[in-house]
């Protein structure tokens, strides 16, 4: 009996559908604060000692007062992961929604939307006023509730288990591969999402998902 045809795919972004260096590096360095700020905030949540949520708060704090259209800027020059187009292209022919479901931040989010026609995007977003930073960040997808936002998703899309994938790089991922038939730790940032996942992807890209996620399509591997 043939499996169900995957219907919706739920993206992480950062380290999946975009590669390094992040936005939040690149913001840093345009504004001289990351060897002083941005670099020790990332070591630390990397050891333990920051969740994930505080340090994008810490992060954005020491942005203050910068211009908006510098993080404009510094959002468009990360480099999208190899294979990226390719995939979306190929998922949007077949009929498949796309999500993505991030902890990073809108500005780069929204660049799918314009690009690839990605409606379904949800990302925290850096507080402006009068074109400037404010400091702020609205957390609209908290470190540990991604999962949550996903079944809200596939709630409103009618769409079950056995139709879903989700593709993550870190344990955060895991709340999406607990509601999906189809996980996939791509390049995992933390080794530990691969016990949670169907699927293991060391290579950076994008296009060994294709077999996967349509696999009548893409029956042969990717050379």
């Amino acid at each position: 009996m043939a499996e169900t045809p995957i219907r919706l795919v739920a993206f992480d972004m950062e380290g999946c559908l975009t590669a390094d260096p992040s936005v939040w590096e690149l913001m840093h360095k345009k504004l001289g604060t990351w060897e002083s700020h941005g670099l020790p905030y990332w070591n630390r949540f990397k050891a333990g000692e920051f969740e994930y949520d505080e340090v994008a708060r810490m992060d954005v704090a020491a942005w203050r007062g910068a211009p908006a259209a510098v993080l404009e800027e510094a959002s468009e020059e990360v480099s999208l992961m190899a294979g990226c187009g390719e995939v979306l292209a190929a998922l949007s022919s077949a009929g498949v929604e796309v999500a993505i479901i991030t902890n990073g931040l809108s500005c780069v989010a929204d660049r799918f939307r314009r690009g690839f026609g990605v409606t379904r995007v949800f990302a925290n977003r850096v507080l402006s006023e009068d074109g400037r930073l404010t400091g702020e960040i609205d957390i609209r997808v908290p470190y540990h509730n991604k999962g949550d936002v996903l079944r809200r998703l596939t709630a409103e899309l009618g769409v079950d288990r056995d139709s879903i994938a989700a593709v993550g790089d870190t344990l955060a991922d895991a709340s999406m591969f607990r509601l999906a038939r189809i996980g996939v730790a791509f390049r995992p940032f933390h080794p530990a999402l691969a016990d949670h996942a169907t699927h293991l992807i060391r290579d950076g890209d994008l296009r060994a998902l294709l077999p996967i996620l349509l696999p009548a399509a893409f029956s042969r591997p990717v050379a």
